[in-house]
């Protein structure tokens, strides 16, 4: 795959404003965030129960 496509410039009307790009970008930290502290790394490992057979 060597040739690569062209992309065409968007008419005016079509591009985003700067205000919008901006409640994006700060939609997208706000929801990076959220997953980043329910991440399982953002959590305390389990301990292991008694009642659980472990593998010998």
């Amino acid at each position: 795959m060597r040739q690569q496509l062209t992309l065409l410039e968007a008419p005016p009307d079509w591009r985003i404003d700067e205000r919008t790009k901006e409640i994006g970008r700060r939609g997208l930290a706000q929801a990076r965030a959220a997953l980043k502290s329910h991440s399982p790394a953002a959590r305390p490992a389990p301990t292991p129960s008694d009642d659980v057979p472990r593998a010998a």
